[in-house]
Parts: C-alpha cells; structure tokens; sequence
C-alpha cells in the first residue's frame, strides 16, 4: 500500500502542468516551449516523424526519416517518433515516456532492494527516495533520455539478484539503446561480484552462489548478452531510420559497428581541456551538488531572450535533493566499513545486511568512477545530471544506513531520522520546477 501510495503521489506530481511552459495564447506545438535537452531530442524524433523542425531550431536541415541526434542510439528518439504520430506533435507526445519511465523505475527500486534482500519497508523507502529526489522528479517529466536509461539499469540489476542473468543482459541491452552508459550496471555488477567474494572468504556460511564459480557464469552470461542483444537491436534501429552525422552533414552507413564508432569518436570529441566553464562540473562536484544546472526559469518580471509571453513561472533545476546528498557520502563510507570490517551476528542465517552495503557501494562505484576517471584522463565534459544513473547506489547506500539506525530505537537517532526524513519532504516542494523561488 506505501509503495502504491508513493507511485501514484509521484505520477501526480511529475503529471502536473506538464504541457507548461507555453508562449501565450498557446494554440500550437510551436507555442510550447521545449526545455533544456529536449530541444535535441523533440526535434530529432520530429524528424523521425516526417516532421520538419522550425527554422533554426536543431536538425532542421537534416534528412526526415534519419536520426539526426546520432550521438546517442535511436530508441527513445523512436518511441518519442512514435508517441507523436499517434498523439501529435506536443509535449504530452515528447514527455508521456519520460513519465512512465520514472514510474517504473520508481517501481524498480522496490524490486532492486527487496532482490538484495532488503525488508518491504526498506524497498518503500528506497523508492520513496528516488520519488523525492528533485533531479528524478525533473528528468521523469520532460523528453530526454536519461530516466530511461536509469530505468533498464535498475530492473536489469534487479533481475540480475533475482537469479536471472540473461533476462538481466536483455534488460540492459535495450537500456543501452535508450543511452550508451546501460553498460556502466556491468561495471557494478563486477564490483557487486567482487563484494560477495570478499564476504564469502570471510564468513564460510555465506551462499554458494557468491562463490567465484558461479559469479563467473553469472557475470559472463549477462555481459555477452547485453552485447549481442544491443549490437542486434542497433542494427534493427539502422534499418527502420539510417542515423544522420548532423555536424558533418553525412549519413553513417556500414551497420551498427559504424555507429558504435560514430558515437565512441562524438564523446571523445566532448572535452573541457581548461576545465568547466559553463554549465559542465566535475564529477566530485557531484557529490555536494556544488554546480547545479538551471535547465529552464521563467519570470515575466525578468524575461529572458525570447520568453517573453511564456507562463506560468517555473525553475526547472537540474539538482538533487540536498538532504539526501547530506547522507549520501556518510552512508557510503559506512556500507565499506560494514563490508570490510562487519561481521555477521551469531546465528543470524541472513545475508541480506552485507548484500545491501555491497549493492549500494557498487553500484555507486560502478557508475561514478567511469565519469570520474573519464575527466581525469581525457578531460571528459560532463554534467551534473548524470548523476541520474549513480543516484540508485547513494539511494540504496541511504536507505541501508537509515533503516539501519532506525532499528537501533535509539531515541535521539530515530528523532534525527524523523526531522531528516521530514527535511525530505519540504525538499520536494520547494523545489518543485512550479514552485519557483526568485
């Protein structure tokens, strides 16, 4: 009932005005204005749609039919085609994906923490988590691809401990054709896998599924089988709209190995050599929310160029919760120390405790360090919302940490938690994108 409660209050919330913003007196798709990234993907998957975007706007010279946005794979840019054709071209079109997909990677965080091992109030809170953090609630209500991609990653990790490591590959196959980071789960899978190890070298009783054997064929399983269902999936993509180099003017022919050298060559093109100077961060930025993104603000005191006639007010920011990030480094040192130096109680046969410090740390790890070390090797440029496909482990890291001290009933502990958790929910209002704070 609490997880049902959390779905529908989220789904109510990111549903909101969301054909707002529009330029008065909002009659056509034009009068809507696209927010932050959308306007690369609502105009590619335009042009999918035989749609030719306004003048100006991005890819309005590319072939229609192709995908232009060939940076990334072609899959939300599909479906988005898709949900324009059947609803139109506006914005319930570009954005009712985004809001399913949050619900259901909303849902996924229930499943990933209960596959661990984790109690049903331990996968609410959880889920609770990602419902009331700001940078999920903003990226699940508006046309880009990063939700998407969040949420293959979160049910193919989930499947993964369920025991099923091909549905797992599958899983993450089609999330990597939502965004090419799907891959980055294989990374904390391995680390997840290197966690059990340890544990299990510590602590004979632990299950024999941890041991190297079967971590192995686990691990093999669902890699090549992300790999060989993406590979295939982009060449299905390829035959149904051939992608489209927009900077260079060119159709990329030659299969899905082209485009997987095509989209390898464009990020390694995306580099900051003097560091940020926009609205690029460093990924340990990240973790204090040093350099949030304000993806849209609009305030008819104080227009910018061409807002002028665009209502209602709204701060779209790209940030997450701050009292969840207050927790999030804490709770991660402690899932380490917990795995590291923890010891299972005597006679307690569980081992979901060490599994869910494991999966928080891991997936953390598994997902930041590629962005990390991408900055300091080549000075990758990134941003802030990336951290849409980390935010999982520091969810899952909160809630083991949290859960954790409630089950002490330590009096002053479980009041801190109560204010904190509270702390939580004024959060979410106040920086709702409609509740905007000039």
């Amino acid at each position: 009932m609490a997880l049902a409660i959390i779905s529908v209050l989220s789904l109510g919330a990111r549903s909101l005005f969301l054909d707002e913003p529009c330029q008065s007196p909002c009659t056509t798709a034009g009068d809507h204005t696209l927010i932050f990234d959308e306007a690369y993907y609502v105009n590619a998957a335009r042009v999918l749609a035989g749609i030719r975007p306004p003048a100006g706007a991005h890819y309005s010279d590319a072939p229609l039919g192709t995908d232009p946005n060939a940076e990334h794979p072609a899959g939300v840019k599909l479906v988005m085609a898709a949900a324009i054709e059947l609803f139109g071209d506006g914005p319930f079109a570009w954005r009712i994906g985004s809001l399913i997909m949050g619900s259901i990677a909303i849902l996924g965080m229930y499943a990933l923490v209960t596959s661990a091992g984790g109690d049903p109030w331990e996968g609410v809170l959880a889920s609770g988590l990602m419902a009331s953090d700001n940078l999920l609630l903003v990226m699940s209500r508006i046309g880009t691809l990063d939700i998407w991609v969040c949420a293959a990653m979160v049910w193919g990790v989930a499947l993964y401990l369920r025991g099923r490591p091909v549905a797992a590959g599958i899983v993450l196959a089609v999330g990597t054709c939502f965004k090419e980071v799907a891959p980055y789960a294989l990374f904390a899978l391995a680390l997840l896998e290197l966690g059990r190890l340890l544990v299990a070298h510590r602590d004979r009783a632990a299950p024999e599924e941890w041991r190297a054997g079967p971590a192995l064929q686990r691990f093999s399983a669902t890699t090549f089988t992300t790999a060989g269902v993406f590979v295939g999936l982009l060449a299905i993509m390829d035959q149904i709209a051939t992608p489209y180099a927009d900077s260079q003017a060119k159709l990329i022919t030659g299969g899905p190995f082209a485009e997987i050298a095509h989209i390898i060559s464009y990020a390694k093109g995306l580099t900051s050599p003097h560091g940020p100077v926009g609205i690029e961060s460093y990924p340990w930025d990240w973790l204090v929310d040093l350099k949030p993104i304000l993806y849209l603000r609009i305030n008819p005191s104080l227009p910018g160029h061409g807002l002028y006639a665009i209502h209602p007010v709204v701060a779209f920011y790209g940030m997450m919760s701050p009292p969840i990030m207050l927790l999030a480094l804490p709770a991660l040192f402690f899932a380490a120390y917990r795995i590291w130096w923890g010891r299972r109680p005597a006679g307690e046969r569980s081992f979901a405790d060490p599994q869910l410090a494991i999966l928080g740390l891991a997936w953390f790890l598994g997902t930041w360090l590629p962005f990390a070390l991408q900055s300091l090797v080549d000075q990758r440029t990134s941003y802030i919302y990336y951290m849409v496909i980390v935010m999982p482990g520091i969810y899952v890291a909160v809630t083991y940490l949290v859960a954790l001290g409630w089950r002490r009933r330590i009096r002053w502990l479980t009041r801190l938690t109560l204010v904190w958790g509270f702390g939580v929910l004024v959060a979410v209002v106040l920086m709702y994108p409609f509740v905007a704070l000039f």
